[in-house]
């Protein structure tokens, strides 16, 4: 008895036999995480500390990659429309849940460390 083709196997190459790269050559991991930001908002002479939630993309692997990358942080507070001159202290507070998206065709695994 033949295999059927199904409309989209020529399009894709997919071989579950065939051998993966090896483990520097993969591409890094895209992960969806919920995460609990915490930032102070600056109010007469005190501070009012305030909770959010979000969902993000990103490859970081851990809470304490994010929160030591300026860039990402700062991104988070836009996304929130938190730049004004009142916002004190913005970091991430705990991580609700991770899913793993895909993996990323241009950051290989291997300049995980570089990137840090």
């Amino acid at each position: 008895m033949s295999e059927q083709k199904g409309p989209l196997d020529d399009h894709f190459d997919i071989n579950p036999n065939a051998a993966q790269p090896a483990g520097s050559e993969l591409g890094q991991m895209i992960y969806l995480v919920k995460i609990k930001v915490g930032y102070k908002t600056r109010r007469g002479n005190g501070y009012i500390n305030t909770y959010r939630t979000m969902e993000i993309p990103t490859r970081m692997k851990s809470i304490e990659d994010m929160n030591s990358s300026p860039e990402m942080i700062f991104k988070m507070m836009a996304s929130l429309g938190l730049t004004g001159k009142k916002i004190y202290d913005f970091y991430i507070v705990e991580e609700m849940y991770r899913k793993e998206i895909s993996r990323s065709f241009a950051h290989k695994e291997k300049d995980y460390n570089k990137e840090k």
